[in-house]
């Protein structure tokens, strides 16, 4: 289990600036990490996350794939949906390529990679910086990635491999929503 997932209220210092506000709560023990933890992310079928030109795709996983590495980093954004998990941003990329739901004109919410460092979300304005917040909620012993800016969509893999990974609002077979963190 990671430093994230047992404390909630975890402190947290960036390499671009430090942070010693309260992360998520102010429950628990106070910790001190260095920066953002490393993940591989698998879905339901044991298929992992891989970067593909600048998009995420779920495909097998062989062991001659490399899995994405994620970097994962608390936030510290407090809501009315605080209730949905722990708040968090993720990145792969080394930490260059940010995950975002956002919409394009008027669309429904899709999954996005902007370029923006990891360090610098958490110094932006709470406006700008939601769509890139994603609520990581324990199920069982797997993991939903819910979006902050856009309530009931989370992220999802299909069960084709290779298919982009994307946002939905529906759970069940045809979508993978829930997703095992590996600690690297």
């Amino acid at each position: 289990m990671s430093v994230l997932e047992e404390n909630p209220g975890m402190k947290m210092d960036c390499e671009d600036g430090e942070r010693d506000e309260p992360q998520c709560s102010s429950e628990g023990p106070k910790v001190k990490a260095n920066g953002p933890e490393k993940f591989t992310i698998h879905d339901g079928d044991q298929k992992v996350l891989v970067l593909d030109s600048k998009t995420l795709r779920a495909v097998p996983d062989k062991t001659y794939i490399l899995p994405e590495i994620f970097f994962v980093l608390a936030s510290r954004v407090k809501s009315a949906y605080e209730n949905k998990g722990s708040p968090i941003f993720l990145a792969v990329s080394k930490g260059q390529l940010c995950l975002c739901c956002d919409t394009n004109k008027g669309h429904k919410p899709s999954l996005q990679l902007k370029k923006k460092k990891l360090s610098k979300l958490a110094a932006q304005k709470k406006g700008k910086y939601l769509p890139f917040i994603f609520y990581r909620n324990k199920v069982g012993s797997r993991n939903t990635l819910g979006s902050a800016a856009h309530p009931g969509w989370f992220v999802c893999t299909f069960p084709n491999p290779g298919k982009p990974v994307g946002m939905t609002k529906s759970h069940g077979k045809r979508k993978h929503t829930e997703f095992s963190f590996r600690r690297i």
